[in-house]
């Protein structure tokens, strides 16, 4: 009798331990495989709970824009992702305010800037708005509202 007690043990003692392995294999497999999703799935063989956590990426703080000549310094508030995680940086785009089509970004405000501010040098005379979408590696947030229209006059 106590023989089959102490099997019975043994085998519950190593289906959680084949439980836990399992999840922590999916779990070291996605942290290090680049993603273009979110997304998670995992299969186990016998008893025991389990759990599970996810971060959710912001969308982006509405930006302000102040315009000296053809100089526009876009700011806006930081993001952290669900679990008080830091975003790592800021995607800022340049919008034609009377037509809604995209301009290209000038270099002080192109790629992911890793601060709360930037300064687009030389903007063409225009209305312009401007939005940040933050990113988390290759993780990506909703863009922001657009900010209130600037306008670079003629210079």
């Amino acid at each position: 009798m106590r023989t089959l007690q102490r099997l019975r043990t043994r085998m519950a003692t190593r289906n959680r331990l084949a439980t836990l392995a399992t999840a922590g294999a999916v779990i070291v497999s996605l942290a290090l495989s680049p993603a273009s999703g979110a997304g998670a799935a995992w299969a186990t063989q016998g008893a025991g709970g389990a759990a599970g956590a996810a971060s959710v990426m912001p969308t982006g703080a509405t930006p302000g824009a102040t315009v000296i000549r053809n100089q526009v310094t876009v700011s806006w508030a930081p993001s952290t992702l669900s679990n008080g995680t830091d975003v790592s940086g800021y995607i800022v785009n340049r919008y034609n305010a009377a037509t809604g089509g995209t301009a290209t970004v000038g270099a002080g405000c192109s790629g992911v800037v890793t601060t709360t501010s930037c300064t687009e040098d030389s903007v063409p005379p225009g209305t312009w708005v401007y939005t940040e979408t933050p990113v988390r590696v290759n993780w990506t947030g909703g863009q922001s509202a657009e900010s209130a229209p600037v306008v670079v006059p003629l210079t």
